[in-house]
Parts: C-alpha cells; structure tokens; sequence
C-alpha cells in the first residue's frame, strides 16, 4: 500500500474561474502555451473542465465559455502566471497541501424502531478529528467488503467495541474457539454474545491489511481481542466462569455504575501506557479504568508484549513490540476505553495523540 498524498490543484486561466482556483498549483504545472488544451489546466469547479453545460452551447455545439477561453490572450496568461508567484513568494496562499492522515473505522449496528442504525461513538471521532486526522467511517453493509479498495489509502485503523468474535471467524484464523455461554448466561450478556459476522470479517480484512502495510492500528475492547487473534493468540470465553475470584469486569446495562464502574489495573514500566499516564503513575502503578468486557485475552499472540494486568489476571494492555510511533509504528491493545474515561486521568486523551502521530508518520513514509 504505497499511496500518493501529496495533491496539487489545478489552474484555469480564464475570467470565468475565480482566483480561488489557483490555490495548491505547483509551477512545474503551469503551461503558458496558448494552444494548451483547456481540460488539462482547468480546475474541477471550472465549468468548461467538466464539458460545460450543453444548454448553453452555441450553434456550432461549443458552449459560449468555450470561446471565451480560446479568446484568451498570451498577456492574460503571463498576468496569471506572476499573479501565482507573487501567491508563492508572499505563502499568502498555500502552494500545495497534505490531506490529513485517513483513520479507517467500521460502523457498528443497532436496532432502533424496527431499523438498523450504523453508528461509530462520537468520542472516537473527535480525539481523531482533534489531533489532526480525518475519521473515515465504513458502513457495516453487505456491499462495504467487495468495495473495500474504494476506502482506501488508510493511514490508521482504529477498531474498536461490538460483539463477541464469532466462532466462523476464529476457526477461519486458527484460533482455538473459546468455551461459549448457553440458556441464562447467554442471555445475560446477549449484547455481546450476539454474533455479527459480517462486520468480523469486514474488520478482519481491514487488520490484515493493515498488518501486511505496517499500519498502525488502536484497538479497544473487543478490537484488542480481535488483534490479538490475529496474531495467533487466544481468549478467554466468559471472565466470570472461567477465571477463579475474578474482579467485575461487566456490568449489566441497566445498572446505574455501568459506566461509573471501575477496577485497578497495574502498569508495567517501561511500556506505552506508562509512558502515557505518567502524570498519574509517579507514585503508584496503578491506575482504575472502566470495564465492558466478559471475555479476554488468553494468550498473547506473537510480537506483542503486555502493558498491564488485572488483579485477577486478565491482561488489560499489550503492544507490538517494534511500537515507535516517531517511525509510524503503533499497534496497540487496550481492553479498557479511555475515550470513556478522559476526565479521570490526562493520560487517555495522550492515546489518541500518540496514535495519530503514528498515523502522520506512517503515512509519509510510504
């Protein structure tokens, strides 16, 4: 995934483009031969660029802008053309610009009055939105994956909480499908133990890509599981059955702590997160974060080394282990949402900004 950012606008020549048309134009693209067709100049907003407007054309079929083009005189052009240095010479006017790095993020889907909603949590896009980039949301819909490369260039993937991995998804990954709820248990996480394939393997194959590019990806919650799997490690089917004295890690919905709910965690040294919740870290290693998760990481998938535990085990935290997001490298594993917790600890929002660092990076890189 070697992709081109850098755009340039293009340049009309004539009175009916205005002078906002001359922004981002690079002097190599200027052609001051009179005899140059037009369509090669023009920019995207001049009529005459788009084949003009075939209720205006005259007799002979051309449009009256037309002529005024061809009527265009070497002195206008010359005018033009110093009109653009003096743009250049003052950066009265930007002479070229960069897209803001592209985060790629898959939708999820809710019902609502009979009819799926696809939503993404606002939070996401506006630490995204803040610290320079632009949140590309993929619809959950049938016809996202056959169109995956129209979403594309992707500078960051961020995937983040939803339903349990479905158990198609991890035999198709080679992972080791993990002990499922049935009757009442199921019932009482049926939000997450609900499957949606399709938006697994729209979110698969956008971690595939991004993993075979070097991508940098944030995953929280169900996403770290998901990276995790990836990388061939394992999980954990229920906390509460499978793991002896567990902490809370799932409320009920309608419970009034839901999202007041927290447990500590301890922070190892020497790693992202540390490094992150400095602040809040100098001393003690622990922080409380929030909890929406009855299932876990097992067993760390290979390359990825851990961040933080639970009191009662679970891993919390882990990270690829070339992360140096000075060189657009960042894979990042978080069972907790610090998009959710951002008026706790100055640390969650630092995330985010790490995260697109990594994501400008990357993408000058390639």
């Amino acid at each position: 995934m070697a992709y081109s950012r850098q755009k340039d606008a293009q340049i009309c020549f004539t009175d009916s483009c205005s002078d906002t048309d001359i922004m981002g134009l690079n002097e190599r693209d200027i052609d001051t031969d009179e005899d140059s067709q037009h369509g090669k100049l023009c920019s995207p907003v001049c009529p005459v660029g788009r084949g003009g407007d075939d209720s205006d054309a005259t007799d002979d079929g051309s449009s009256p802008t037309m002529h005024l083009h061809k009527l265009a005189s070497k002195k206008e052009r010359y005018a033009r053309r110093s009109q653009l240095q003096r743009y250049k010479l003052t950066r009265d006017i930007p002479v070229t610009w960069t897209a803001p790095p592209r985060v790629l993020c898959v939708t999820r889907r809710h019902l609502r009055k009979g009819k799926y909603v696809d939503f993404l949590g606002e939070y996401h896009l506006d630490l995204i939105q803040e610290n320079g980039g632009a949140a590309i949301m993929l619809p959950r819909t049938a016809l996202t994956a056959p169109a995956l490369a129209e979403y594309l260039p992707m500078d960051g993937l961020l995937v983040v909480e939803g339903n349990d991995i479905s158990d198609e998804i991890l035999n198709k990954y080679g992972c080791c499908v993990p002990r499922r709820l049935d009757g009442e248990d199921a019932m009482k996480w049926a939000s997450d133990t609900e499957f949606d394939v399709s938006k697994d393997e729209l979110e698969f194959a956008l971690m595939r890509l991004a993993l075979d590019a070097g991508c940098p990806i944030l995953s929280l919650c169900r996403g770290s599981q998901m990276l995790n799997v990836l990388r061939g490690g394992t999980l954990i089917g229920d906390i509460e059955k499978e793991i002896p004295n567990a902490v809370v890690h799932l409320k009920d919905a309608s419970d009034p702590t839901y999202d007041s709910h927290r447990h500590p965690i301890t922070v190892l040294p020497d790693t992202p997160l540390a490094s992150w919740f400095e602040k809040s870290l100098v001393d003690t290693d622990v922080l409380h974060v929030n909890s929406y998760h009855h299932q876990g990481v097992q067993k760390l998938g290979k390359g990825l080394k851990p961040m933080a535990y639970a009191p009662d085990g679970v891993l919390e935290g882990f990270y690829d282990s070339r992360y140096n997001p000075s060189k657009g490298r960042f894979m990042i594993g978080l069972q907790f949402h610090p998009e959710r917790m951002m008026g706790d600890y100055p640390g969650c929002k630092i995330v985010y900004q790490d995260f697109l660092t990594a994501c400008k990076n990357f993408r000058n890189s390639v």
